[in-house]
């Protein structure tokens, strides 16, 4: 009988867990940053923690935020180290994630008060007619 693994495949979101929370600890170490128990768990366990990944998600894009220009070029930046460059991967697309999920929730916004507009112009009987 040939050998078989009886690991399921990660998910999408268990993968991002893993890495997100690797990625904590690594710059945590780097800043001198205390690494909750929760995040070197995560960052060892195949399956990451997904219930606890916005908040991790959170807290790398806080301390990349936090950095100083400085300390961007020597932890993120820093060609020669691998993790770096995956941090450096994580946060570019991070960040393009967050600038089209800001357009997103701006352009929702902007929907709503409009809609809200329009529906102030209507008498009662109006909306009553269009089933609002």
């Amino acid at each position: 009988m040939p050998c078989q693994s009886d690991y399921l495949a990660q998910s999408g979101q268990e993968l991002e867990s893993v890495r997100v929370c690797r990625l904590l600890v690594y710059l945590y170490v780097k800043i001198n940053k205390d690494i909750p128990e929760w995040i070197k768990t995560a960052a060892n366990y195949y399956y990451g923690n997904i219930g606890r990944l916005d908040e991790a998600t959170k807290m790398l894009c806080e301390c990349c935020r936090s950095l100083t220009t400085d300390e961007v070029e020597k932890y993120i930046y820093n060609a020669r180290d691998e993790t770096a460059r995956q941090l450096a991967s994580w946060w570019e697309k991070h960040q393009e994630w967050d600038k089209r999920r800001v357009a997103e929730e701006d352009a929702e916004r902007k929907r709503v008060i409009l809609k809200e507009r329009a529906l102030n112009k209507l008498t009662v009987e109006e909306i009553r007619v269009l089933g609002l």
